[in-house]
């Protein structure tokens, strides 16, 4: 394996972060729970960040990827339900009942079956992107690069059928000799007269 320059590891490691947060904060909302608040976003991001970038460039088994990216979504889960907004009572809302410090832990252990099977699912596509994604942007990268050369190859086949034929113009030979304008004017002035009356 040959090393990697820092801004490679970097970028690698905040596109693997983003990935991992985008997919990790969608399933979590679709699976029922709350956007959370901007800090509720920016912790799971910046934890994410500092442990891809580590991780960078490291050739994880499957087993140990698919572990970490487990143990990475219940901490997501749980940073992104402490990071949203309580249901607590406002000022002036004098009729709402108020949120005790022990209710907001019961969202975080007592997620239904959606919010686990959306989890499960970023689980799985988290792992499938980090296990073999930059392979596969590589290939279809160049299978898009030979697709592109393919119709080109057939354009161009196309292109000229479809032309029109150049003009070919198919002429006699020139064979008249070219004289000076006073030997052919010559003849004809000997002979020169005026017109015959017309009978």
């Amino acid at each position: 394996m040959r090393r990697q320059g820092r801004s490679t590891r970097v970028a690698r490691g905040a596109a693997a972060a983003s990935v991992a947060t985008f997919v990790a904060l969608l399933s979590h909302v679709t699976g029922g729970g709350e956007i959370p608040g901007v800090f509720g976003i920016a912790v799971p991001l910046a934890l994410s960040f500092v442990v891809c970038t580590v991780l960078a460039g490291r050739r994880l088994s499957l087993v140990r990827l698919s572990i970490a990216v487990a143990l990475s979504q219940v901490l997501f889960h749980t940073l992104f339900v402490l990071g949203s907004y309580s249901a607590g009572a406002a000022a002036h809302v004098h009729g709402a009942p108020i949120a005790l410090a022990a209710d907001a832990a019961v969202p975080v252990v007592s997620a239904d079956a959606a919010m686990w099977a959306g989890h499960l699912v970023a689980a799985m596509l988290t792992t499938a992107l980090l296990h073999r994604g930059e392979r596969t942007v590589t290939a279809t990268r160049e299978l898009a690069a030979r697709c592109i050369a393919w119709v080109r190859a057939r354009a161009r086949v196309v292109a000229a059928i479809l032309a029109p034929a150049p003009v070919r113009r198919v002429g006699a030979p020139v064979t008249a000799e070219v004289r000076p304008v006073s030997v052919l004017f010559s003849r004809s002035t000997r002979r020169r007269g005026p017109p015959l009356p017309a009978s």
